[in-house]
């Protein structure tokens, strides 16, 4: 075990065994400077289902101690929350011991259809027995600067810690590279010292709640589930970036620093990496 922030002690990581034929081989990356995993799957529906497994090996490995994950928005994750909720994960996960955070979300109601809670709650939450104190929405209709200031002031409270440690983080990488609200050229790349800032993006709704690099990469672990033909360039841009260059997209500065990430996806996004076939 190791110690965690706040005196929390981490098990030793398991890694599942990866499901494709090991990693791609990608011009110009630098295999050395990280061990991301990437595992190549044939479709949306496999990607679910080895994310669902990641999840439910990786809780277990904490025994009776709290889980905290932090979910991703937007539509990819649906199908694996979907996953979650039914069995035969429903009956092996011990939900009472989740504690559920959100990596980023947009300044609306939590009932609004943009709200990343509110497809959380419809896909999982509603049907799985999570104490509703232990679900930690981001209080987006306060505005995007007041629901940073307060997610950031219970992340600590919880933690114990000025810069929280996740056991799982659950991310997604958009067309531009972006991840969770971290979007190309905004000051939500800056460094900071800070866990939570708000962001802005391209498209509307405009005004975003999200972690910080230095939050996302404080975690144990880091899952990304990318699929469709549309994320492939981006995914070989941030699966090929070289850490010196500037202009590299927000999803290749995530890495965690005494954790690990693992990429799960699909043969669509998968295209441009080469020898990327799943089996």
């Amino acid at each position: 075990t190791r110690q965690a922030h706040g005196g929390r002690k981490q098990p030793t990581r398991c890694y599942l065994r990866t499901v494709a034929h090991g990693r791609p081989s990608v011009t110009g990356m630098d295999e050395s400077a990280t061990d991301t995993e990437i595992a190549i799957l044939p479709d949306e529906r496999s990607v679910a289902l080895a994310a669902a497994n990641v999840i439910v090996a990786w809780s277990e490995t904490l025994d009776e101690e709290d889980f905290s994950i932090a979910l991703a928005g937007g539509s990819t994750p649906r199908l694996l929350y979907q996953t979650l909720a039914r069995e035969p994960y429903l009956s092996r996960i011990n939900w009472e011991r989740w504690h559920v955070w959100w990596g980023d979300e947009r300044a609306v109601p939590p009932d609004a259809p943009e709200s990343n809670y509110v497809m959380a709650k419809e896909a999982l939450l509603d049907h799985v027995p999570i104490p509703m104190d232990h679900v930690h929405r981001i209080h987006g209709e306060l505005g995007a600067l007041a629901a940073a200031l307060a997610y950031e002031n219970e992340l600590r409270d919880h933690f114990n810690a000025p810069m929280p440690q996740f056991d799982l983080i659950l991310l997604g990488i958009g067309e531009d590279g972006h991840t969770a609200s971290l979007f190309p050229g905004t000051e939500a790349l800056q460094e900071s010292p800070r866990s939570v800032v708000p962001g802005i993006a391209p498209r509307p709704p405009h005004d975003r709640v999200t972690l910080t690099f230095p939050a996302i990469n404080a975690a144990d672990r880091v899952l990304f589930i990318v699929t469709g033909r549309d994320k492939a360039y981006a995914l070989r841009r941030v699966i090929a970036a070289d850490q010196e260059d500037t202009h590299r997209p927000p999803a290749a500065l995530i890495r965690p620093v005494s954790g690990s990430a693992q990429f799960l996806v699909d043969e669509a996004a998968a295209l441009f990496l080469t020898g990327a076939r799943a089996q």
